[in-house]
C-alpha cells in the first residue's frame, strides 16, 4: 500500500493488489454475498479503481467456500492487518516526521 496526503495532512490510502482490506460496508444487492467487518485480500484493481477481494481463509472460517466479492467500491474498505484490524495511517507534518511502518509515502501537492 502507498499513501498520498491530502493538504491538511490526512492520510490517502492507495491500494494495490496483495494489499489486505477489511469491508465498511455490505455488498450491495438483496442477497449481499460479503458484509461489512468482513475482511480479505485485494485480488485484482479494474480500471474504474473497483476491487476483486478474495474472502475465504481471512475472516471467514476454514473449510468454507472461497468467497470473492467483485466489483467492491474501494470507498467501502479500509485497510487492515493479518487479523483485520485496522491499520492506523501516519499524518504528515512538515514539523513532525511520524513513523511510517514500512508505507511508501508521498506528499500530495497542494
Amino acid at each position: 500500500m502507498k499513501l498520498d496526503f491530502r493538504p491538511d495532512g490526512r492520510p490517502i490510502p492507495i491500494l494495490e493488489v496483495g494489499d489486505l482490506v477489511r469491508l465498511t460496508r455490505a455488498e450491495a444487492g438483496p442477497a449481499p454475498a460479503a458484509q461489512a467487518g468482513e475482511w480479505g485480500k485485494i485480488r485484482s484493481i479494474t480500471e474504474r479503481g473497483s476491487l476483486d477481494i478474495t474472502l475465504a481463509g481471512y475472516s471467514r472460517p476454514r473449510g468454507v467456500a472461497l468467497a470473492l466479492v467483485s466489483d467492491f467500491p474501494a470507498t467501502n474498505v479500509i485497510p487492515c492487518d493479518h487479523r483485520g484490524v485496522a491499520l492506523e495511517l501516519p499524518t504528515w507534518s512538515n514539523s513532525n516526521k511520524n513513523e511510517t511502518s514500512g508505507f511508501s509515502i508521498r506528499k500530495m501537492r497542494s
